[in-house]
């Protein structure tokens, strides 16, 4: 059995703000315990049954999915050969990080399961790309407009799930005012300027609220006219996330009716960034963009 280099660095450079995501850094350290494993010339199932493990629960710490345990992690890490608290003095510190509680867990009771893993992770982004084809980005809302889409939806929520809605996506729109915050290339369809969503205040103040954002140096806002979405054709809603550290993956979130798809594999990633940098290569200029929000503004303020 191949033990670990102890002289290797686990990290080549800070972790920043990825450091403050625990969902983040389990993904990270499970990553590391597979890369560990792996050079052990290691099979889970081998794992599970040396350690004295339930079945399984491996490849659940590996995945990000089972909270590892201080003293389970010192196992692994002595199994794979890794020894002394220079060694994994890191690996443990950031473990200790990983057992915080996610922010948005006080809202899971309004929180899908479905909608988790984008709510997890796009804090701990360098760069988030999303698309709209019905609606403004969550991440660029107004509570008005939010709250409007939320009753607009299926099923009728009660009026205090409906409020706590409105407040997870206030809370997850503050990520963007931290000065690590990731960037933010927004491209919104055409059609959905010509939606009064909420009525005409609402909207006029969810149009004055885009153009504020703009001005914000890490923010992107082009508008696709309805020519250009309909010749790409995503025809859904996409957010694409890219992490600034090559321990955590490339992701999409694709948004529908009823449930959604959250997606790290590679073939799926690549093909709706293709389509999302064909869009933005179509789509208007941020100048001609706000030239177009002004002009809807304008429309709107006419009696």
């Amino acid at each position: 059995m191949a033990a670990a280099d102890p002289h290797e660095p686990w990290f080549l450079r800070p972790l920043g703000p990825v450091e403050n995501n625990p969902t983040a850094l389990r993904l990270i350290l499970g990553g590391k315990l597979r890369e560990l494993r792996i050079a052990a010339g290691l099979e889970p199932a081998d794992v599970d049954s040396r350690l004295g493990f339930s079945r399984s629960k491996t490849s659940r710490i590996e995945l990000g999915r089972h909270g590892c345990k201080r003293a389970d992690a010192l196992a692994l890490l002595r199994l794979y050969g890794v020894e002394g608290e220079e060694r994994a003095g890191e690996f443990m510190r950031l473990l200790e990080q990983s057992h915080r509680p996610d922010w948005w867990r006080s809202y899971s009771d309004v929180l899908s399961d479905f909608f988790t893993p984008l709510v997890a992770l796009e804090g701990a982004a360098e760069r988030i790309r999303t698309y709209e084809p019905f609606y403004v980005p969550g991440l660029l809302q107004t509570p008005a407009y939010t709250h409007a889409v939320i009753k607009a939806g299926p099923g009728g929520l009660p009026a205090r799930d409906a409020i706590r809605r409105v407040e997870l996506r206030q809370e997850r729109q503050r990520q963007l005012d931290l000065p690590d915050a990731p960037r933010l290339w927004a491209i919104i369809d055409e059609s959905v300027l010509l939606r009064a969503v909420g009525g005409r205040e609402v909207m006029r103040s969810q149009l004055e609220h885009l153009l504020k954002m703009m001005e914000r140096p890490r923010v992107t806002l082009q508008v696709a006219p309805l020519d250009v979405s309909g010749a790409i054709g995503i025809g859904t809603g996409v957010t694409f996330l890219r992490f600034a550290l090559g321990d955590l993956k490339d992701a999409v979130y694709l948004e529908h009716l009823t449930d959604s798809t959250f997606s790290q594999k590679p073939g799926v990633v690549e093909e709706y960034r293709d389509m999302l940098d064909r869009l933005g290569a179509c789509a208007l200029t941020p100048v001609e963009s706000a030239k177009v929000l002004r002009g809807r503004l304008e429309a709107l303020s006419t009696p």
